[in-house]
């Protein structure tokens, strides 16, 4: 099973200790379920860049979305195990980016015991495929656009551009 995933977090750029700070992840598996979560004690507005401030921060939800690290790696963990029992990968669009919260999560937490511990890019061998995705991601935030920027949302547009760029009989 596939799940794609987005993560949100402080700033590009990492800060004098080579961290940067994890804010929101969200998760849609190839099924339709998803999983998202705001994280409390792992940032503060003074960490964050200007694009964050005024773009990502605005989005989040709070509520039941928000609670602490090893909160969220236990209900994610609990989430990917409830999913199936075959193996699960996790697609981005940004592994270089996304994966290392993904890493250090579960290397605290324990891993999902179905969970693939490498992630998978979203790539395609076809380069119709790739364009076709391309269109779909286009066709996503054309109807979304004023949702970018949070983690659920950008997961969902990952799923639906997949979808978009595996059917068969479509040509763009």
């Amino acid at each position: 099973m596939q799940v794609f995933y987005d993560t949100e977090f402080n700033s590009l750029q990492k800060d004098k200790d080579g961290h940067r700070y994890l804010i929101s992840i969200g998760c849609v598996a190839q099924d339709g379920r998803t999983f998202y979560a705001e994280l409390t004690d792992t940032w503060d507005e003074s960490l964050c860049s200007l694009f964050v401030i005024e773009t990502v921060l605005p989005l989040l939800e709070g509520g039941n979305f928000r609670m602490g690290v090893a909160e969220m790696a236990s209900r994610l963990k609990e989430w990917l195990e409830s999913l199936t029992d075959k193996q699960i990968v996790m697609r981005s669009d940004s592994p270089e980016h996304d994966w290392p919260f993904i890493q250090e999560i579960f290397d605290c937490e324990g891993w999902p015991k179905n969970l693939r511990q490498k992630c998978g890019a979203i790539s395609f061998e076809d380069h119709r495929q790739f364009h076709r995705y391309n269109v779909g991601l286009q066709s996503f935030w054309k109807d979304n656009i004023a949702r970018q920027h949070h983690a659920l949302v950008d997961a969902r547009s990952l799923l639906f551009a997949w979808k978009f760029a595996i059917r068969r009989g479509v040509s763009c």
